[in-house]
């Protein structure tokens, strides 16, 4: 009873209501539409952070991840994958070589980054001319770098570099082709040669310096996987890592923006509470007589309060309603968003998304809830009080 009687009050003054509906169904499509894109944005730089370079975790000779030294290598990689794929079944492991050089070709020369990759890591780089990555002494360059040292496919290379065990590394190689990647620092630094070759070049044996791990899952948060596979290492010399120990910053910045919608949500509560709460006075104060006809015929003071906190709930939840809808109007009509004149270059090493698939995200629609009923809830408190506490006499008085 109280619900169908709450529902005719709304409509008692409909213009009124549909306002303050208006009002507070604008607050959650903003609050949806902000949490869905900046989701969409944060789940894309996992994506290449994870597919790319850094993987979803790393696994390093101990030490490595303070101070990276050419000598710091995981001994023993194929046992290393062996406990990989029995912690951590579906992961996939991918052993990498990394060192400094210096690369010349003809009168330029530029210092680089040395890449040691499996043949077929084509997680990392796009060829965009000539073959893929071989054995032997073909090595793919950096698009960028390519330009700047004036090398094309085909042409040769000079590498000079220190070894691991502190002889001088140096050695002939052919371009066999360039390469896009995620990152613009690869496309303007980098060298990728087959992991066997880089290992001979700078005197490793079978040691690799990182082993990249990528998992079966979407997930930010892979923090429960590097404790399981710590749990399962020598953690006397190794070390395991995630991709936010590694790009801390990058981290710090995605919960910055998270903490940024908290206080948006919380603006929002204050603009339209204050609306609420001025609609709810004036409906309670427009109804001071019927309110106490009501308490003279016997109704309790609490059923009252409830009656109007009823009506304040029946507009949150139409709000919510029609503001969910609003949001995934604005996000799938948007459709794809063009980024590429905001996020251009990278970022701490990552090279930001350009284009995002715009939805909406059903995680969003938590906090978009809690906001527009509290909100509707706390801006009808104190008129509901006031009703509930009207003295019959006193009500009955009033013209």
């Amino acid at each position: 009873m109280l619900l169908s009687l709450a529902w005719r009050n709304v409509w008692r003054n409909a213009r009124r209501s549909l306002i303050t509906m208006s009002a507070l169904g604008v607050g959650v499509a903003g609050i949806v539409s902000i949490f869905s894109f900046r989701e969409v944005a944060n789940e894309a730089i996992v994506s290449d952070v994870t597919a790319g370079l850094v993987g979803h975790l790393q696994v390093h000779a101990l030490g490595y991840q303070e101070a990276p030294s050419v000598g710091l290598t995981v001994q023993h990689p194929l046992q290393v994958e062996a406990t990989l794929e029995r912690v951590l079944p579906g992961a996939k492991a991918e052993r990498r070589v990394i060192g400094a050089g210096l690369a010349g070709a003809g009168d330029r020369s530029a210092p680089v980054m040395v890449l040691g990759l499996e043949p077929g890591a084509s997680a990392l780089y796009t060829v965009k001319d000539g073959a893929g990555l071989g054995a032997g002494k073909d090595v793919l360059v950096g698009k960028d770098l390519a330009t700047d040292l004036g090398v094309a496919v085909g042409g040769e290379l000079v590498l000079v570099s220190q070894a691991a065990d502190g002889s001088v590394a140096n050695d002939r190689y052919t371009v066999a082709g360039t390469f896009e990647s995620s990152s613009a620092e690869l496309d303007g630094n980098a060298i990728a040669m087959s992991l066997s070759e880089a290992q001979s070049f700078f005197a490793l044996g079978d040691g690799v310096h990182q082993l990249v791990v990528r998992l079966p899952t979407q997930r930010e948060d892979v923090q429960p996987e590097a404790q399981a596979l710590r749990a399962a290492l020598d953690l006397k010399t190794l070390e395991a890592v995630s991709w936010s120990e590694m790009l801390p910053q990058m981290k710090a910045s995605m919960e910055q923006k998270r903490k940024n919608q908290g206080f948006v949500d919380f603006i929002i509560f204050l603009i339209v509470g204050l609306g609420v709460f001025n609609a709810m006075t004036m409906a309670v104060f427009e109804r001071t007589r019927e309110l106490g006809v009501l308490a003279a015929l016997g109704t309790r003071p609490r059923r009252i309060l409830a009656m109007v906190m009823l009506e304040a709930l029946w507009q949150g939840a139409m709000a919510f309603v029609v503001g969910v809808a609003l949001a995934a109007a604005i996000l799938y009509a948007l459709g794809t968003s063009d980024l590429s004149k905001m996020l251009g270059g990278d970022v701490m090493g990552v090279r930001m998304p350009t284009h995002l698939e715009l939805k909406l995200l059903p995680a969003s629609l938590k906090g978009a809830a809690i906001t527009a009923f509290l909100t509707a809830l706390l801006g009808a408190l104190l008129p509901a009080l006031r009703a509930m506490r009207l003295q019959p006499v006193e009500a009955l008085r009033q013209s």
